[in-house]
This record gives structure tokens, C-alpha cells and sequence, in this order.
């Protein structure tokens, strides 16, 4: 191991971005070019509001599977929804996990003829409000606060990065957009059959996005991040903290100088009871060709010559060229389902088996 690969994940104050904004950013400037992780803390989301998030998380994944599958995913273009328990595989293994899938509400506006990412935007597909109260709203502000904390982060990252703070907002977001987020539940290793094996979620990298906000709503085990000599090290809960990761898309369209490093999810150990955590994707633009922007020498001067990753990045080239086509194509990869029922011709024309299981992404 060489003395630059990162053996834990640092923590950031956002207070400290406002005491001494200098040091906070030379900090973030090391999180985002030799680690790729980080966790803030003083992000001004209660830890009161964390709670009832959680307790209204546990309460979805409680419901009887009848009323969650009133939700799937296979009723909807969008991939807005349930996922039932191991639905997905990722690296060729299963991923033992359920989730719901939701974002800011909007409605569905695509009509045939127009470019086809534009049917992953629509409503959210929500249990009704007696079969469990409050839930809608606290979602729908926990994503209201999370982007607002994604969006500050983002112009953080930019001056970090030697640009203007609203940079890569201005350039990779349009206003009104949508983004996503989950409700995850991972199973403890003895609530599974034994040939389930323990992958909550395999190697992976977030496609596309440009922050990841993750919420680890419980102390248990399980997040862990590939340093780039190839070794997992642990991201532990830390009580009223986020964990941020950088996106696929965010290192190609700053040259590769931030890293989207490869993170995975272990199922809890036997006894614990289930892990439950909650992503937010800040997404960049769909709707055009997206250029890497300029980056001052100094920054990429200090780009990473080699990273380690046992994870792939599927279609790579054909977000380069068209970043909605690319996210259609991911989703079809992920939910096949789905996208048998709404996407069956484009999930040809790519190669992408319908019928065999789901990949992840």
C-alpha cells in the first residue's frame, strides 16, 4: 500500500466552512481527489428530523408486502418505487436488499416522439396516507432539505476545485429538475437463506450523479470504500453525520480530478437486526451532451495516477455522448422488469436481456 491510499474516511464541519473557509476547502480538496468519500457533520438537518425520517422508514419496510407492493416499480416508466427483497444483482451476485425509490414530486410529461429519459420523470408512486401517516411528507422534505444541502456541498466542491462556486451547478443541473433518492433495508445475515450469501449491495460506483447524501439511519456495520490500492475500509454510522461520495458523472465532467470511488454494502451480522439507510442522488442534466469543464492545472496536476476498482462503469461511453440515453439504459440494466413492460425495444437494440436478471447499477 503506498502512503497515498486513504485507510479511513475523513470528517468535514461545514461549520468550519464559515470559521476558516481556507482550511475547510484544502480539506475538501484531499477528500475529493485521493478518496472520494467524506462524511459532514453541522449540516443543519435536526437530529430530531433524523428520527422520525428513520421511524417512518422502519414503518414502510414494516408494512405487510401486499401494501408495499402497491408501490413496485412495475407500475410505473419512472423506476419510482418498491424493489422487493434481492431483486437486483450486482457483480453477479445477488443484492440482498429492499428499497423505495423516490424524488421531488413531478408530474410526467413525456409524450411519443420525444427523447425517451424524458418518461423517468413523474410521480411518485406513495402507500396511502391511513396506511401510513406522515409518510409522504416526511419524505418529500427530507429530499427538500437534502438537496438543499447537495446544491451547498456542490459549490463547495466547485471552489475546492479552483472554479467559481456556482460552476457546476450553472453548468451540469438544470432548474427543476428531477432528483432521486432511497429508502434501503438490508437484511442481518441470519434473516436471509444461506445461499443468499451477505452482499447488501455489490462493488459499485453511483452513475451519473454528481453528490451522493447518504444517511446511515442506524449503528450497524456494512458501508465500506475501496481505497485506490484496492483494500475495503470500513464507513461506520456516525451519529448525525452524512456520508458524501462523488458520482460517475461528476469525475468525468471535472477530468477525472474527483474520484467516484467504488463503495459495496455487507448484510448486518447475525443477531443485529437490519440496516437501514437512506441515498440521495444530486443528478447532473439529462436532456444534452455534457462537456468536461476546464479544470486550472494546479488542480489536475494532482490527479491520482492509478485507482484500484472491482467495479465496472456499464455504457461509460454512451453517457459521453448522450447522458439520458445512458441513465434509461442503466435502469433497464438494473429493474428488468420495468424495463420489459415499458422500454422492451430500446432494451433490445442495447443488448440488455430483459427476461435474465437484474445487474444493479
Amino acid at each position: 500500500m503506498t502512503t497515498t491510499d486513504f485507510t479511513s474516511i475523513p470528517v468535514l464541519d461545514l461549520a468550519k466552512a464559515i470559521s476558516n473557509k481556507d482550511d475547510f476547502l484544502a480539506e475538501l480538496q484531499h477528500a475529493l481527489i485521493h478518496i472520494g468519500f467524506f462524511y459532514v457533520k453541522g449540516h443543519g438537518i435536526t437530529s430530531e428530523f433524523l428520527d422520525s425520517l428513520t421511524k417512518q422508514t422502519i414503518g414502510y419496510f414494516d408494512l405487510p408486502l401486499d401494501e408495499k407492493l402497491k408501490t413496485d416499480k412495475i407500475y410505473s416508466p419512472t423506476f419510482l418505487g418498491y424493489s422487493i427483497q434481492g431483486n437486483e444483482i450486482t457483480k453477479d451476485k445477488k443484492d440482498n436488499r429492499e428499497q423505495f425509490d423516490f424524488a421531488n414530486e413531478l408530474p410526467a410529461t413525456w409524450t411519443e416522439g420525444h427523447h425517451t429519459h424524458e418518461r423517468l420523470t413523474g410521480p411518485n408512486l406513495w402507500p396511502e396516507e391511513d396506511v401510513l401517516p406522515g409518510f409522504r411528507q416526511a419524505i418529500l422534505s427530507f429530499h427538500n432539505q437534502a438537496q438543499d444541502l447537495a446544491e451547498k456541498l456542490t459549490r463547495l466542491v466547485a471552489e475546492a476545485l479552483g472554479l467559481e462556486p456556482n460552476t457546476l451547478l450553472d453548468h451540469f443541473v438544470l432548474p427543476g429538475q428531477q432528483h432521486r433518492a432511497k429508502l434501503i433495508k438490508y437484511p442481518a445475515v441470519d434473516q436471509l437463506d444461506p445461499q443468499d450469501g451477505t452482499q447488501g449491495v455489490g462493488p459499485h460506483r453511483d452513475t451519473a450523479s454528481l453528490l451522493t447524501l447518504l444517511y446511515q439511519a442506524n449503528d450497524l456495520p456494512g458501508l465500506q470504500v475501496q481505497n485506490h490500492a484496492g483494500a475495503w475500509i470500513d464507513a461506520p454510522a456516525i451519529p448525525n453525520t452524512f456520508v458524501v461520495n462523488i458520482g460517475t458523472g461528476l469525475e468525468y465532467l471535472v477530468q477525472n480530478v474527483a474520484i467516484a470511488t467504488t463503495h459495496r454494502v455487507l448484510n448486518p451480522p447475525p443477531g443485529r437486526g437490519p440496516r437501514y439507510s437512506i441515498p440521495f442522488f444530486l443528478g447532473a442534466r439529462l436532456d444534452k451532451k455534457l462537456t468536461p469543464i476546464e479544470i486550472p492545472q494546479r488542480i489536475l496536476d494532482q490527479r491520482p495516477q492509478t485507482v484500484v476498482t472491482d467495479s465496472g462503469h456499464q455504457f461509460g461511453q454512451v453517457y459521453q455522448n448522450d447522458p439520458g440515453l445512458y441513465a434509461v439504459l442503466n435502469r433497464i440494466s438494473s429493474h428488468r422488469d420495468v424495463g420489459a413492460k415499458f422500454y422492451a425495444q430500446l432494451a433490445k437494440d442495447h443488448g440488455i436481456i430483459t427476461t435474465a436478471s437484474s445487474t444493479g447499477y
